[in-house]
């Protein structure tokens, strides 16, 4: 089989697990899960088309679930436990739908699948023109503007623990994201901007396509959202969990949408629990 190459860490060995990346992201954006799961298991984290070492272009969640799924099948890493974050949570559910043989289970964070998982924001950021604008800001915003805000904060809450503040840095820290995350004045400009825009316009377009697979899954299926995720908030994981038949639902308190830096052994005993073993 002839597979477009895709950059991948693919590490350890024993059952499969796929690792999928949210928007904007890449495969090391899991490095804290990964280690925590290679001594049990073959960990795959891609960067994704449109992101990171990967040439091809983006494309949309049936594309990139078709891609995924012949990755798998190229490197002999069948079934694999799939975990999608975010956006990628739609690139999981569309694996399991459309390609069952390669899907032992699914682990969604922090995931899109129903209509209330996306807002008046994801709308706008798929309109012509008005998305580009705005993404040209938020990609310099989480990679430049917002990482020091966090850094500032983390600073300051070391310095005056015990001074009442901690809660309140604490939901800062764990909804901001930090340096390791792409974006910055070259993504903003260049294909970061042209990724982030072309996944919106399939969010938009695909997500009926995801939330009417919901009900068909035939594989185990775990849900799991920070308690201060301010991107795909509990409520409509809640949603996601009850359209799945059988699905369970895990809340990981002090934590926001970035679940693969912030509640990284939630994550791999999830994975586990789920179908990695």
């Amino acid at each position: 089989m002839t597979v477009p190459e895709v950059a991948t860490i693919d590490r350890g060995t024993g059952s499969p697990v796929l690792l999928l990346h949210g928007q904007p992201g890449d495969g090391a954006s899991w490095r804290r899960v990964t280690e925590r799961l290679v001594d049990r298991h073959r960990v795959l984290a891609p960067d994704r088309p449109g992101y990171g070492a990967t040439a091809l272009e983006a494309t949309g969640m049936a594309g990139n679930a078709d891609l995924m799924a012949d990755l798998l099948r190229s490197r002999g890493a069948l079934p694999a436990t799939v975990v999608g974050h975010s956006w990628a949570g739609g690139v999981a559910v569309l694996m399991a739908a459309r390609h069952p043989d390669v899907v032992q289970g699914l682990v969604l964070a922090g995931a899109v699948g129903t209509p209330d998982s996306v807002n008046g924001l994801d709308r706008a950021l798929a309109v012509g023109g008005l998305g580009d604008a705005l993404t040209v800001a938020g990609l310099v915003g989480i990679g430049i503007v917002l990482p020091r805000v966090r850094a500032a904060l983390v600073g300051g809450d070391r310095r005056d623990r015990g001074r009442g503040s901690g809660r309140a840095v604490g939901y800062l820290a764990a909804t901001l994201p930090d340096e390791t995350l792409p974006g910055g004045w070259s993504g903003a400009w260049g294909r970061g901007r042209r990724t982030f825009v072309a996944e919106q316009r399939a969010l938009m377009a695909e997500l009926p396509v995801v939330s009417a697979a919901l009900g068909s899954l035939d594989v185990p299926v775990a849900v799991v959202v920070g308690e201060w995720d301010v991107v795909v908030p509990p409520p409509a994981a809640r949603s996601l969990a009850d359209a799945v038949p059988g699905a369970t639902m895990l809340r990981v308190p002090a934590a926001g949408h970035f679940l693969a830096r912030d509640a990284p052994d939630h994550l791999a005993g999830l994975i586990e629990e789920t179908g990695g073993r």
